[in-house]
């Protein structure tokens, strides 16, 4: 319930950062793409157009001042080098190079 509210809400609001959305058992159960600005530690969930989770790293619903280059259409084409890919898992973010070396659960 709680993720459906969050992709409702996503709608009207600005894109879920990850401590809005920590809470949601879907969240906990998987990886999902997002990406991390490394200046504020800011995470946000990859959206599509319609303002639901993907399942795949789109830059189309990241803040404007993370983008450093757009096409002729106005797509973002490449991010700020403080900008990085990974996935949330549960509240924590795991970077590409964290899924290379994981932290095993104990």
């Amino acid at each position: 319930m709680m993720l459906q509210q969050a992709v409702t809400q996503s709608l009207f609001s600005p894109p879920p950062v990850a401590a809005d959305t920590a809470q949601s058992p879907a969240l906990a159960a998987g990886f999902l793409p997002a990406f991390r600005h490394g200046a504020d530690g800011q995470v946000r969930l990859c959206l599509t157009d319609d303002g639901r989770l993907s399942s795949v790293h789109l830059l189309d619903s990241l803040p404007s001042d993370w983008v450093s280059e757009r096409d002729d259409c106005g797509r973002p084409m490449a991010l700020v080098d403080q900008v990085s890919a990974g996935y949330l898992r549960g509240d924590q973010f795991w970077s590409l190079g964290d899924l290379r070396r994981p932290r095993l659960d104990s």
